[in-house]
C-alpha cells in the first residue's frame, strides 16, 4: 500500500511539473517559442542536383513540392497562426554581365535595401519588404546573391519583424552559404 502511494505521489509530482513546464511554454509568445526551437532544432539538408547546390533548413520547416518550382529553386517555410517564415533559393541568368558592384546597386534599389555588405563573390541585402504602392510592412527580408559565371545564386529569407531574433540561426546559416 504504501509503495501504491509512494508511486501515486510521483506520478502526480511528475504531472505537476509536466503541467507547470507547459503551461509556462504557453505563456511564451510565437516568437519565443519560434526562437527557442530554432536553436534547439536539427538542421537539414538540400541539394540541388539541377545546379548542385546544398542548403540547409529546420527541420520543422515544411519543403515546398520541387514540382511546383522553377528548375533550380527550392523553398522551406514554417507557418503558424499568422506568422510565416519562408527560406528560398533560386538560380537566375546574369543576362547583362553585371559585375557584383552594379548587380548590389541595381538590386539594392529595386528591393529597397536598408543594409548592405560585400563579399569577393558576394552581396548581402536585407530590408522591409514593401506593399505594392510602397508602403513599408512588419515583414523583413534578408538575402545572399551569389555570383558564379553568367548565373546568380540567390538565398532569402522572409520573415516576420517581431521574428528577428527567432530567425538569427538562419541569418546565419545564409552568412555561411557556399554554392561550391
Amino acid at each position: 500500500m504504501k509503495r501504491f502511494l509512494f508511486l501515486s505521489m510521483l506520478v502526480f509530482i511528475g504531472l505537476m511539473v509536466w503541467v507547470s513546464v507547459h503551461e509556462k511554454e504557453d505563456n511564451m509568445s510565437l516568437p519565443q517559442k519560434l526562437e527557442r526551437a530554432m536553436r534547439l532544432t536539427r538542421m537539414k539538408e538540400y541539394h540541388n542536383e539541377d545546379y548542385d547546390y546544398t542548403v540547409r533548413y529546420p527541420s520543422f520547416f515544411e519543403q515546398t513540392d520541387s514540382s511546383l518550382m522553377e528548375k533550380g529553386t527550392c523553398r522551406f517555410s514554417f507557418w503558424q497562426d499568422s506568422t510565416e517564415i519562408v527560406q528560398t533559393v533560386f538560380v537566375e541568368q546574369n543576362k547583362d554581365s553585371l559585375t557584383l558592384e552594379q548587380a548590389m546597386g541595381k538590386y539594392a534599389s529595386d528591393l529597397h535595401a536598408t543594409h548592405q555588405k560585400k563579399g569577393d563573390d558576394y552581396f548581402i541585402l536585407a530590408g522591409h519588404i514593401l506593399t505594392d504602392d510602397g508602403q513599408i510592412t512588419n515583414r523583413r527580408y534578408y538575402a545572399k546573391f551569389v555570383k558564379h559565371r553568367k548565373l546568380w545564386f540567390v538565398q532569402t529569407l522572409a520573415y516576420p519583424e517581431d521574428c528577428e531574433h527567432a530567425v538569427q540561426r538562419l541569418i546565419q546559416e545564409i552568412n555561411n552559404w557556399k554554392v561550391w
